[in-house]
């Protein structure tokens, strides 16, 4: 019998958190323009160094146990470093931009 074990990656919004996750930006943006709430360390800048913050952290531990979820002892963060510039979700190389 085969066995697979499926990973998922989530992406929440914790507003009550007031930080994102990595810099001292608010968490809660709505209503903002889009791309207007950012910094460096948001926009993964050279030298911009990510530091986790404490209260994003605990609300996620939160969320996790009340959903039963397995909890490792450590966790590891690691930065997806691009070397050119990462087009739009709609956009590839190869649609320009408006004929998504």
């Amino acid at each position: 019998m085969t066995r697979f074990k499926i990973g998922l990656e989530i992406h929440v919004q914790l507003t009550e958190a007031g930080t994102k996750l990595f810099c001292d930006c608010k968490s809660n943006y709505r209503g903002m323009r889009p791309n207007t709430n950012v910094c460096p360390v948001c926009l993964g800048l050279p030298g911009a160094l990510p530091v986790p913050k404490r209260r994003p952290l605990v609300l996620a531990m939160a969320a996790a146990l009340v959903m039963d979820c397995e909890v490792p002892d450590s966790l590891v963060f690691t930065r997806k470093h691009y070397f050119y510039p990462v087009p739009g979700r709609r956009r590839g190389p190869h649609m320009p931009q408006g004929q998504a």
